[in-house]
């Protein structure tokens, strides 16, 4: 996932550990992700749309 956004020159994307399963994509400090409250890892075009 780092490297999918920084091969589209977003970034520096950085990595930080959290609880089991956890999956959040944080921008500027803002949540713009979050799959505990999707239930689900997103796809490429959400990804993009971030």
């Amino acid at each position: 996932m780092k490297a999918w956004f920084e091969d589209r020159g977003r970034g520096p994307v950085e990595i930080q550990p959290g609880r089991a399963g956890q999956f959040d994509v944080v921008i500027d400090g803002t949540l713009a992700y979050s799959r505990y409250s999707t239930g689900r890892f997103p796809g490429d075009a959400e990804l993009q749309s971030l």
